[in-house]
């Protein structure tokens, strides 16, 4: 019983780490508001800033896609 209740805490654990993982887009969105900060203040506030939001809610649209990736191909012309 009890290596089975301490599996499931290690379980849940490993996937807390996983879902808090960020995408290119929320990682340069909390260095602009960052640099913001520091540039305004003098000081760094770690909370979630608006630009990090934007790109957190841009990470979700694209499922982490950096902005402006262009890796889709185009598609095949023909001639006649």
């Amino acid at each position: 019983m009890l290596k089975s209740l301490l599996g499931a805490a290690a379980a849940l654990g490993m996937l807390g780490v996983v879902a808090c993982s960020q995408g290119p887009n929320e990682e340069a969105g909390e260095a602009a508001d960052t640099a913001a900060e520091q540039a305004a203040t003098g000081t760094t506030d770690m909370g979630q800033g608006p630009a990090e939001e934007a790109g957190e809610a841009l990470d979700a649209q694209t499922n982490g896609a950096p902005a402006g990736d262009t890796t889709t191909t185009p598609p095949a012309t023909t001639t006649p």
